[in-house]
């Protein structure tokens, strides 16, 4: 999302991030409404301002200097103040667009600013929120007849959800347009999915609908018969390598593992795993789960984590996928990304990570 560039918001940002530290909705609002006031575009307080800090909350709570209870306030008092916001703007009229989180996305705030900037623009938008079932979500298309569905991935992991959304959406003659990081950084991932058009912020999401009507798009590249048999093997496997990863944990946790006192938080984060490796065979490309082996890394570089029980679950991962050649090659480079982490003290709390927010 493109943050805004109004020098009076950068100076008001950091008295902005405090405020969301300390869950002052009632602080939070006023300054940004006071933004308005003073003559700062709306559109430059949400991307500026509101855009700008949550992403400063997320890595904050990556970095461990935030829980995910403060993490989780902070994203409340932002969507309060998207909601004050939104209240000043006039419905729109020139056109209708629906937007909504694919199934199983529940980061909706970035989906509900870009909302608000098409609503600023003068589109009619209505936002059916976090999560929206593939079925709910077609059968509001059939009722409504909007000229657009936007629909909003943070994380690739929901991308095979997001295929079978789009395909469906598109069956009723309705355009999609698609955003998030979740498609990729560049959008590789929603053009594999035969989106008619994808938006990397909510300024060329404007842009974009200002050109309607699109052309064809080029047709997806999964096809309509699938992503084949390795695809549907790995998520019948699902359970048993969930139940893998528990087992290595519990025995390195048992031997004395360094670390050891993380295990339990590496559990949710090495199921997801499981998840996102699934996804990387569904779309036949290993960077959606390098990017998030990568992220991982990162994770549990900054909280002072051995990667060493996270790279025994792939290893034990891969001795059990011998069948699936993809997915093995996606492990391999997957645990390239933990390779040559520092090793950490295990004296004490410190360690101790949150669950992923």
């Amino acid at each position: 999302m493109t943050a805004g560039s109004d020098p009076r918001v950068a100076a008001r940002r950091a008295e902005f991030m405090a405020a969301l530290g300390r869950a002052d909705e009632d602080a939070a609002v006023a300054l940004a409404l006071g933004l308005v006031d003073a003559g700062v575009a709306a559109r430059e307080v949400l991307l500026g301002l509101v855009a700008g800090t949550q992403e400063e909350v997320g890595l904050r709570w990556q970095r461990g200097e935030w829980s995910v209870a403060r993490e989780h306030a902070a994203t409340a008092v932002n969507e309060r103040v998207v909601a004050a916001l939104g209240r000043r703007t006039r419905r729109g009229s020139r056109g209708h667009v629906v937007l909504a989180c694919l199934d199983g996305e529940w980061h909706a705030l970035p989906g509900r600013i870009v909302a608000e900037v098409l609503r600023l623009a003068g589109w009619h938008v209505t936002f059916l929120g976090a999560s929206v079932p593939a079925a709910e979500l077609v059968s509001y298309l059939h009722q409504e007849g909007p000229d657009v569905v936007a629909v909003s991935c943070a994380l690739p992991v929901h991308l095979p959800a997001a295929h079978r959304t789009i395909v469906a959406a598109q069956r009723t003659g309705t355009p999609v347009l698609a955003g998030g990081p979740g498609f990729g950084a560049d959008g590789r991932w929603a053009r594999r999915l035969g989106v008619d058009a994808w938006a990397p912020d909510a300024v060329e999401a404007v842009r974009l609908l200002d050109e309607l009507p699109w052309p064809e798009p080029e047709p997806d590249q999964v096809g309509d018969g699938g992503p084949g048999p390795e695809y549907a093997g790995l998520r019948a496997r699902r359970g048993d390598l969930v139940v893998a990863a528990t087992r290595v944990l519990d025995g390195r946790t048992a031997l004395g593992a360094p670390g050891g006192v993380v295990e339990a938080g590496l559990e949710d984060d090495l199921t997801h795993a499981v998840d996102f490796l699934t996804a990387a065979v569904y779309l036949s490309d290993p960077e959606v789960f390098t990017g998030y082996l990568g992220w991982l890394a990162d994770l549990l570089d900054a909280r002072g984590v051995d990667t060493g029980s996270a790279r025994a679950v792939l290893a034990e991962f891969h001795a059990g996928l011998h069948d699936f050649p993809f997915a093995q090659e996606c492990l391999r480079r997957g645990s390239a990304q933990l390779q040559d982490r520092p090793a950490v003290p295990t004296d004490g709390a410190a360690t101790v990570r949150e669950a992923t927010a």
